[in-house]
């Protein structure tokens, strides 16, 4: 007894010794965890209460500190009877939430990786709510994140996914696709290049994957400048696409995010898609250069419909920014889709055109093919757009 009581003395010294600058690593937690299971919990209770209680230690640390403190808590959870071990999770998630740097994340990697390896081991433990900190955390530190966090968040995303122990994740993939897009704009196109034709390639796809089915168009709008800053640096974003994910894809980012601009718009490096040839006038890019492209890598894009069974002219048709020539080069690529109604509206392609402000483009499929004017009046099974949204309101 006497020995079992000074080794309890001596290890309690040792844990209530350390300075409050210094928070136990990995390998000490481990090895207070081997002392509570030699000595027992009980025993040393009081000091493991007083190491983790410490408000001087908590204050402004990085996400892996509270990490640590949560494997520790669910370590010792398996050790110990009742529910103290699962108090001290909920401590170290409420002093995430409380006292964490959001605004500085050292090594997200490591930070998902941990995450992830604490679902896999305790499998048989209900962690939503450290898993719906952790994605807060990350969320409310967006403003000063790197590409490279971005990516190892959405790698997080999906492998929680894959778990199907959180649900849908719906609202925290909302977030991402907001925060992924405010963020673009501040990536580097060497950056981002480097990243599509390297490692980072599958990642950043599945990242543009979540944009486009949980995004806004706002987030739209955002990211489909960003693909067109430079020629290369699109050039590797649509090569990464049709090789990790495919056509699908290709076509929901061209209806939602590259419709809409044009390669003339301020925000694009005009210099970069110029064609410059020796002794030659330089030739600069038409505004749907980057349209055109995703044709000549994919022709048959125009004539596949998405999810709401709606073509990349009817997506040209109702965008107010999209310019004449890249809805007529949509046009050019598939006309018969001009005499199809839009799924969403109701509207032929011509009378969609109009109610958003481009004339032009409604009459040039007017003038295309003048008969659908009366397709458009006389069509008994066409639908009934003021139902429609009546059905949609209820």
């Amino acid at each position: 007894r006497k020995n079992t009581a000074s080794r309890v003395a001596l290890v309690s010294k040792i844990i209530a010794g350390l300075s409050s600058s210094v928070e136990p690593d990995e390998l000490l937690f481990d090895t207070i965890i081997v002392a509570v299971d030699k000595l027992g919990y009980t025993e040393l209770s009081d000091t493991i209460g007083s190491l983790l209680n410490d408000a001087v230690r908590k204050s402004g640390k990085d996400i892996c500190f509270f990490l640590r403190r949560m494997d520790f808590a669910l370590k010792l959870n398996k050790r110990i009877e009742g529910e103290a071990g699962l108090e001290y999770l909920e401590a170290a998630i409420n002093d995430m939430s409380r006292h964490g740097l959001t605004h500085v994340i050292v090594d997200s990697a490591a930070a998902v990786s941990t995450i992830v390896n604490m679902v896999a081991t305790y499998d048989d433990i209900d962690l939503s709510n450290m898993v719906e900190a952790c994605l807060d955390f990350f969320h409310h530190g967006t403003a000063h994140q790197s590409l490279q966090t971005m990516l190892d968040r959405t790698h997080l995303l999906e492998q929680l996914l894959t778990t199907e122990k959180f649900g849908s994740l719906q609202s925290s993939l909302v977030e991402f696709a907001a925060d992924f897009t405010q963020r673009a704009k501040f990536f580097t196109i060497q950056g981002s290049k480097a990243k599509l034709e390297g490692e980072g390639r599958h990642m950043f796809v599945q990242a543009t994957a979540f944009v486009i089915e949980f995004g806004a168009q706002t987030g739209w709008d955002e990211f489909g400048k960003y693909t067109i800053k430079s020629v290369d640096l699109f050039s590797a974003f649509v090569d990464a696409v049709m090789s990790v994910s495919g056509l699908a894809l290709l076509r929901d980012v061209l209806n939602k995010c590259l419709l809409q601009y044009s390669i003339t718009d301020h925000d694009t490096s005009i210099h970069s898609w110029t064609v410059k040839k020796p002794n030659e006038p330089i030739i600069p890019p038409t505004p749907s250069l980057h349209v055109q492209k995703v044709l000549e890598l994919c022709p048959g894009i125009v004539q596949t419909v998405d999810k709401e069974k709606r073509l990349p002219l009817h997506y040209a048709a109702a965008s107010a920014t999209a310019s004449f020539d890249v809805f007529m080069t949509i046009f050019e690529a598939n006309k018969d889709a001009a005499s199809i109604r839009d799924p969403a509206t109701g509207l032929f392609p011509f009378q969609l055109a109009a109610s958003n402000g481009n004339y032009a483009a409604s009459f040039s499929l007017l003038l295309a093919n003048p008969n659908i004017v009366s397709s458009a009046v006389d069509d008994d099974d066409a639908p009934d757009v003021s139902d429609r949204k009546r059905k949609r309101s209820s």
